[in-house]
């Protein structure tokens, strides 16, 4: 465990020790990291039995709904007040789409983000991890908390999802031993990997990943390849926002720079733009996205965008 997160690991504890209603909330457009890592928290503080609520604004994709308490996950958050509110994996706090009226309580943040605009008496930042996921690995460690099968479930799906199958720079030797510990509670790395790794998906899924990546162009100035989404496309496809998670890893394959950008117009003017790079490419994406109030890690990053999708292009491409 990283020496400076015992003090706040300590806090933690205590503060989950002290509340009886909990809150665990994570970002919109929730990728399997956030789910991941909501599930195991509350999977754990349930079992203490403390009343916890998963909350994700969005509903997750249901190519993960074997993770353990999937279907008890809520996309409102109804006549409740929490004593604490545990917020994952979100980088910037109005991507939780929190109501301001339940904040008057303890925050917890726990991310795997750069520093941007987390918030909480706690706060437990650590974007040298590979996940959020690793991250709560850690502090179940630190509380020398017995993981079960179903905890492990839930961790291995998350540091499996964002370290990219072990492929970005951010697995680390202490992400392959957290790794190694969890398949000894009897969980298939196989079964996970295919699951949220693999091509597998709907025919109407395939046909829009097709048209997107058919779009792709390359700016010539910058090397950067894009991609996009318009309204009508997603009544016409039969899809959702959660259809396109790591669309843009392939759209930045297209680059000599291995840098990409995908922007979903999911209403009109109304966009969802997503980045990504490589070492190789010397592009620092996360302050692309942050110059345009979003935010992320340096090679994984998102923002939302109010205008014209032209617009908001030529906005991404100078930032470059």
């Amino acid at each position: 465990m990283e020496n400076r997160f015992f003090l706040p690991f300590q806090e933690m504890n205590d503060l989950i020790e002290k509340s009886n209603a909990i809150l665990i909330a994570a970002h919109e457009n929730p990728d399997p990291d956030a789910v991941s890592s909501v599930l195991a928290l509350h999977n754990y503080i349930k079992s203490l039995g403390k009343k916890s609520i998963p909350y994700l604004p969005d509903a997750p994709a249901k190519n993960i709904s074997y993770l353990p308490g999937f279907f008890e996950i809520e996309n409102e958050i109804k006549s409740f007040q929490p004593d604490l509110l545990i917020c994952l994996d979100y980088g910037d706090f109005k991507r939780l789409r929190l109501p301001a009226e339940i904040l008057n309580c303890h925050i917890i943040t726990i991310d795997h983000h750069i520093e941007s605009d987390q918030r909480g008496k706690i706060k437990i930042l650590g974007p040298e991890f590979s996940s959020t996921a690793e991250i709560i690995y850690q502090w179940f460690k630190f509380k020398n908390i017995n993981i079960n099968k179903e905890l492990a479930v839930c961790l291995l799906t998350g540091i499996i999802a964002d370290s990219g199958g072990f492929r970005h720079v951010s697995t680390s030797h202490k992400t392959l031993i957290a790794v190694s510990d969890l398949l000894t509670k009897g969980v298939s790395l196989n079964k996970i990997t295919r699951q949220i790794l693999s091509s597998k998906s709907s025919l109407n899924v395939s046909k829009a990943w097709g048209e997107v990546l058919s779009r792709t162009k390359i700016d010539i100035n910058t090397n950067l390849a894009y991609s996009w989404l318009e309204p009508e496309d997603f009544q016409r496809l039969g899809v959702n926002l959660a259809d396109f998670d790591g669309i843009t890893n392939i759209i930045s394959s297209s680059s000599e720079s291995n840098i990409g950008l995908f922007l979903m117009e999911y209403e009109k003017g109304k966009i969802k733009g997503s980045l990504r790079s490589e070492p190789n490419g010397g592009k620092n994406v996360a302050q692309i996205a942050k110059a345009l109030g979003g935010g992320g890690h340096l090679y994984a990053a998102g923002f939302s965008f109010e205008g014209d999708r032209e617009e908001v292009l030529k906005k991404v491409i100078k930032l470059v």
